[in-house]
């Protein structure tokens, strides 16, 4: 921030229409472990030439520590267009880099930026704004600008102090587990359960795990709450176990999860410890992170399997990019995405699509299990395809174990029809069911 203060006070009172841009290379650590750090600082030194070429007359580029750089851009006259000079300063970073001689292939590096017109505020607001467009920049993938808009404000704001939160609820042991049910198509029976994690945020409630999950990834905290998500889950189920509640619990891993070196050893330990069949264990991988790293997820899956435990593809037709390697893979059970589930019953086409899955998967020896579903109507074009199971709100809104022990009842007892829009008790933690507790239960 010094190295700016300067250049940017001497453009303020040249009265120029300035802009600043923060420059950051994707995954820069890569090529620093692999090549060397000394040829990372000599990649650093070519990338900071180009972007003062690129800056040209108008600007300067500014060392920002490690692989970030800051661009300030001064015109006399008119607004700095932000979209072209960011699309100028990644083509410049993008230009191949010779590492030898010969047919040595080039090396090509790729960068995210944010950026923020200046608007007379202090550098460290004006840099922090940068930041947060820069973040935002990251979360849209390789080679990308985002510029600054004052509602991002807010939004980091906001998710600054739920990070802070969820600090502080990991220390008291705020998180839990509810259960989704999952219903045999063809007969009508509760036959598993998906294990979903939850927040007992002390002002806000209960919260999903969609709306703190990235910080735990980011943070590589998802892999200690994966661990005891995994141990509690086991535990629960091994609870139902001996109450001749034979259900499948699903749990799904996150691709930063499947790749600790200790998921392995948290696998047995909680299979372990809670005497669960393993058979009634179903680990989830979603589709785009077996996409994205098949031949390691495929040893890891492998592993998986010669404990015993089930294997599933998780969102199968987001995108449709595992459907070669399906083959390949060591699957017990195919789920189709709520996005294809959704439009059952007004889109024939999905009808087809999901018909062809499902005797691929047949073909395959797999089972499936449609997710989200919530209408009757897609209820009955599951059974037309002939889809093995369903999942999803229809019959219940994720409860707690206890609440889950009633549904289970109720289905066991009941004609199945009759809950078919069953709510599902309030989820409460404080009614949550401790696996240690129902283990004493007769």
């Amino acid at each position: 921030m010094a190295l700016l203060a300067g250049p940017l006070e001497i453009a303020r009172r040249q009265n120029t229409s300035n802009a600043l841009f923060i420059v950051d290379l994707n995954n820069f650590h890569v090529l620093n472990n692999g090549l060397g750090r000394s040829f990372g600082d000599g990649v650093l030194g070519v990338i900071s030439q180009r972007l003062e070429q690129a800056a040209a007359s108008s600007g300067q580029c500014l060392p920002c520590g490690g692989d970030r750089f800051m661009v300030l851009i001064s015109q006399s006259s008119g607004e700095p267009q932000l979209d072209a000079i960011a699309n100028r300063l990644l083509e410049s970073v993008r230009m191949p880099i010779g590492v030898g001689g010969g047919d040595s292939t080039p090396l090509v590096v790729s960068a995210s930026v944010g950026s923020v017109l200046d608007d007379g505020s202090a550098v460290p607001e004006l840099v922090r704004r940068a930041d947060i467009a820069l973040v935002r920049a990251k979360t849209r993938g390789l080679s990308n600008h985002v510029s600054f808009e004052p509602h991002m404000r807010d939004a980091a704001e906001a998710e600054a102090c739920l990070e802070r939160d969820l600090r502080e609820a990991l220390d008291a042991e705020l998180l839990f587990l509810a259960y989704l049910p999952g219903i045999d198509i063809t007969t009508g029976r509760v036959t598993s359960a998906e294990a979903l994690l939850r927040w007992n945020h002390p002002q806000r409630g209960v919260i999903a795990a969609h709306e703190f999950m990235p910080f735990l990834e980011k943070t590589g905290t998802i892999v200690e709450v994966g661990s005891w998500v995994l141990r509690e889950a086991c535990m629960q189920a091994a609870a139902w176990q001996r109450r001749g509640m034979s259900l499948e619990l699903h749990v799904n891993l996150s691709a930063v999860q499947l790749g600790a070196e200790r998921l392995l050893g948290d696998l047995k330990e909680s299979l372990n410890t809670s005497r669960l069949d393993p058979a009634l264990l179903v680990l989830e991988v979603a589709e785009s992170t077996v996409v994205h790293d098949a031949v390691d997820v495929m040893e890891r899956l492998n592993e998986f399997k010669s404990l015993g435990v089930s294997v599933a593809m998780d969102s199968f037709g987001a995108a449709y990019g595992a459907l070669s390697q399906l083959k390949h893979l060591p699957l017990d059970i195919l789920e189709f995405d709520r996005s294809l589930v959704a439009d059952l019953g007004t889109d024939d086409s999905v009808r087809a699509l999901l018909r062809t899955l499902v005797q691929i998967a047949d073909n395959l020896g797999l089972q499936t299990l449609a997710i989200g579903v919530e209408t009757e109507v897609q209820l009955s074009e599951l059974r037309k395809v002939g889809c093995s199971g369903a999942l999803g709100h229809l019959y219940s809104e994720p409860v707690d174990a206890k609440a889950f022990d009633a549904i289970f009842k109720e289905f066991a007892a009941s004609d199945p029809t009759a809950w078919s829009h069953a709510p599902g008790a309030a989820l409460d933690k404080d009614e949550v069911v401790d696996a240690d507790e129902v283990e004493d239960e007769p």
